[in-house]
């Protein structure tokens, strides 16, 4: 059996959230030991939120954590007293990579920066992943993964045509999109350093990486001085694109995305349809003409969907050659016959909320498979194991810090 890709690999994971949980995650799944540095005293808010069984907080029962740490060792260390970052540093030097996510000025202020790092460890190799990098008139800046939706136009785009209610992009994408550009950058630092003995300091910003994917509207106001506009589901070039209603069930809404490139498609979507009238008229007969009377063009398609089964339409329209997709929602998506075989959601056993799926590795390899997946760790649950293994602390040693408040 081949060793997991990364195996051997130590990381000391500093991150925080989404965002720096996702980059350690990634790097765990394919075998490194990455090791989360946590503190009671300030617990990581993705522990926190509504419990899923009772009413009472419990850092424990957070889904989100279970997610994005999962296969992680997790080790309680106060950073802000001196034998804490003495601990960490210890255990950087000793380590490959460290991930952290937090504004410039804490780890400057923990003694934990980069500068401070490098001089135990000259091969580090470390990402940093603030909302507006380390440097710059902005480095300050604080926000959340909802906030960085703003900072890149999301929100500017995102809302109802017809009425001109911007509703916001609720989800945020930017958490693990950085998190992957994190991940993506520590593997080619990796490389690097086994052709060149060198470590590498990687700054990322947030804020940066998803403004990387709004190219279109700058291209627009560049060459054509057009500053975006609420579009709901439409598309610049396509119609029809858009989400349409279908049957309810059990009085939830149901919907169904469909999109038209091509005349073929179109073609096929009209027989699809049974040919009605309507398709024949001149407003309707290019793309272009299907673009300029979208609203008409959408009003035919609701009344044509109204009445079909989402999954029902899907495939009818998917087995005539058109891109039509039902809106699932989580129930649908957790028991879809599909994510189910390929491995999508993992059922792994929790100390606290018993059996819970979490989600799997989409990355297939013909030779090399990600790590079978793990629990993620209760908050502390490997200090004593990690600070023996790693540091070779004794008991009596762990004892004096855990008794002066370091191990919290």
């Amino acid at each position: 059996m081949p060793r997991p890709l990364l195996s051997g690999l130590r990381v000391v994971d500093m991150g925080w959230v989404w965002a720096g949980g996702v980059t350690g995650h990634i790097l765990s799944d394919w075998g490194a030991d990455v090791i989360k540095i946590e503190s009671s005293k300030r617990i990581d808010p993705a522990r926190q939120g509504r419990p899923i069984i009772g009413d009472t907080p419990d850092p424990e029962q957070n889904p989100m954590f279970h997610n994005v740490n999962r296969g992680k060792r997790s080790v309680t260390i106060d950073i802000t007293t001196p034998q804490g970052g003495a601990l960490v540093k210890r255990l950087v030097a000793v380590s490959d990579v460290v991930i952290e996510n937090m504004t410039p000025h804490a780890l400057a202020a923990a003694g934990l920066n980069y500068p401070a790092l490098r001089e135990v460890n000259e091969r580090l190799i470390m990402v940093s992943q603030p909302l507006a990098g380390q440097t710059g008139p902005f480095r300050e800046l604080r926000g959340y993964g909802g906030t960085v939706n703003s900072l890149v136009g999301l929100e500017f785009i995102t809302g109802y045509e017809d009425s001109g209610e911007m509703t916001g992009f609720t989800h945020t994408v930017g958490d693990p999109n950085v998190a992957v550009f994190a991940a993506t950058a520590v593997l080619a630092a990796l490389h690097r350093r086994r052709r060149t003995g060198r470590g590498e300091y990687i700054d990322l910003s947030m804020w940066e990486a998803l403004a990387a994917h709004q190219g279109f509207g700058l291209l627009d106001v560049q060459m054509n001085g057009r500053n975006g506009y609420l579009r709901g589901s439409d598309h610049p070039l396509y119609a029809p694109h858009g989400i349409y209603r279908c049957a309810d069930v059990d009085g939830v809404e149901q919907w169904i995305a469909i999109v038209v490139e091509t005349e073929q498609e179109w073609d096929a979507l009209c027989e699809a349809m049974g040919r009605p009238p309507w398709c024949a008229a001149p407003e309707f007969s290019d793309r272009y003409q299907r673009r300029q009377h979208r609203a008409a063009l959408d009003e035919h398609l609701n009344a044509w969907t109204r009445p079909w089964e989402k999954l029902a339409l899907e495939q009818h329209l998917q087995q005539r050659g058109v891109a039509g997709t039902a809106c699932r929602d989580q129930g649908d998506r957790y028991l879809d016959a599909s994510l189910r075989e390929w491995g999508t959601h993992v059922d792994v056993a929790h100390p606290v909320l018993g059996v819970e799926p979490l989600y799997g590795v989409p990355v297939r390899m013909e030779r090399r498979q990600p790590v079978p997946m793990k629990r993620a760790p209760t908050l502390g649950e490997h200090t004593r194991e990690v600070l023996t293994e790693v540091l070779g602390l004794t008991a009596a040693e762990l004892d004096q810090l855990d008794a002066d408040g370091v191990l919290s």
